[in-house]
């Protein structure tokens, strides 16, 4: 065990706890996206606060000149003149042998079709499929490399586990396991100049909810080993150095 990683974890063990192993955090790339439900909403910090009031004003300036000239030209334009002038006509004219003026034209109006375009039916769908069948390959791709991710929903152990850590923000960088919890840490360091970690407490789970811990067997990810928890529930965690990963398997199956 590194002191590069022992080193920050005291401030964040319980009185009496024991450190057994410490190690580099791998966030695995396949885990699935926590729903926007889930999330807990992140407050910017001052620095975010100060760039993006610096650039809102500066956006401002640009933009307010460009309004008035935007809605005159709109206003004066031929087109848009026509399509307000049919559509605000007490007595549309028909251009068609059913009935339909320029202004349910205008409108986009089809009658039978409930006020949609049957083009824009179709692309949208197609769109729709497209972007499925792209999703679907990128799941294939990831659970091709990594295998799959992790078992369980949101209200499981395992999902739980991947809410707490991602709604404790910014980047995990380290695990550690103790002879009562496993734990990740977060690095709250925004600063390019200075790399040093500033470490807060992503997420912690009692020993005594996770059934095992097993190194997993793709060679493609030699780091990384899963963790099942009682409830039958499991999510992938991992290192950069399969030395670390086995570490962290050895001590939680040796019950160190």
């Amino acid at each position: 065990m590194k002191p590069f990683y022992r080193d920050c974890f005291p401030p964040f063990l319980q009185p009496g706890e024991r450190l057994i192993i410490a190690s580099d955090y791998c966030h695995n790339a396949a885990l699935p996206f926590v729903p926007a439900g889930l999330r807990t909403p992140r407050t910017p910090s001052p620095l975010e606060q100060r760039v993006r009031g610096a650039l809102g004003n500066a956006l401002g300036k640009v933009t307010k000149p460009l309004g008035p000239a935007i809605n005159n030209r709109l206003a004066n334009n031929p087109v848009t003149r026509a399509v307000s002038g049919s559509a605000g006509n007490s007595a549309p004219r028909p251009v068609s042998g059913e009935g339909e003026t320029v202004a349910t034209y205008a409108a986009g109006d089809f009658g039978g079709n409930g006020g949609r375009r049957p083009d824009r039916d179709l692309s949208e769908a197609v769109f729709e499929v497209q972007e499925t069948i792209e999703d679907a390959a990128a799941d294939a791709l990831e659970h091709m490399m990594y295998g799959k991710p992790m078992e369980g929903g949101w209200s499981s152990m395992a999902g739980r586990f991947l809410v707490d850590l991602t709604n404790a923000g910014d980047e995990p960088r380290f695990q550690a396991l103790t002879d009562r919890r496993l734990i990740v840490l977060v690095n709250r360091n925004k600063s390019w100049l200075d790399g040093t970690p500033k470490c807060d407490l992503g997420v912690a789970v009692p020993r005594t909810n996770i059934a095992r811990v097993t190194a997993h067997s793709k060679a493609v990810t030699k780091g990384r080993f899963d963790v099942t928890f009682v409830d039958g529930s499991w999510i992938a965690l991992g290192s950069l150095h399969r030395e670390n990963m086995e570490g962290v398997v050895a001590a939680f199956n040796q019950g160190v």
